[in-house]
């Protein structure tokens, strides 16, 4: 996405924060040396939250060595090693799709979104494509079938991205789709 000047670019960045749950402040201080600390204070928060500092505590359930993949997708985020600064998030989940874990999916994503706001509605773009593979090699799902069914159903992308922020839920979703793709019925 291509912003045609600053301010709507910091529009839809602010946008995209809010969305993840970050909060903005907006403070004057009296002096050019409180206003460097709280720039500092500030900087070493969005470190805390890249580093996940209480960001898995939220969403609950995450365990420890999902947690430490989780920090290591977002230790490696812009790496040269991929071709798009958020690769190493999208291996992480493709990889829980192939554990066939759609909670710690789920979970990973939210967890990933407020870490990296900016990049939380790219790496939202990209759950269906992985979830299309799932319902094949997990569900049992025909790739005739399920072509037919996401033609019929056009909104099953959108469903699938407004449930992602709910582990409990967005397992749910999969699960129910594949059900009906499988019995070649309509939502």
């Amino acid at each position: 996405m291509t912003d045609n000047t600053v301010s709507n670019r910091m529009r839809r960045q602010r946008g995209l924060r809010l969305t993840e749950g970050w909060q903005e402040v907006k403070v004057w201080v009296p002096t050019k040396m409180d206003a460097d600390d709280v720039r500092e204070l500030a900087a070493a928060r969005r470190a805390n939250a890249e580093a996940l500092q209480g960001l898995s505590k939220e969403v609950g359930r995450v365990n420890d060595e999902t947690e430490k993949r989780i920090a290591r997708a977002i230790a490696e985020f812009g790496s040269a090693a991929y071709i798009t600064p958020s690769g190493a998030v999208l291996d992480l989940m493709t990889q829980l799709s192939e554990e066939d874990d759609l909670e710690s999916f789920s979970r990973a994503f939210v967890i990933i979104a407020r870490a990296k706001p900016i990049n939380a509605g790219f790496i939202e773009n990209c759950v269906p494509a992985k979830i299309h593979n799932f319902f094949i090699k997990h569900r049992g799902v025909e790739l005739k079938a399920l072509l037919k069914w996401t033609s019929a159903n056009p909104q099953w992308a959108d469903e699938l991205k407004a449930a992602v922020r709910n582990p409990v839920q967005f397992k749910k979703t999969v699960n129910a789709m594949a059900a009906e793709i499988k019995s070649g019925g309509k939502s």
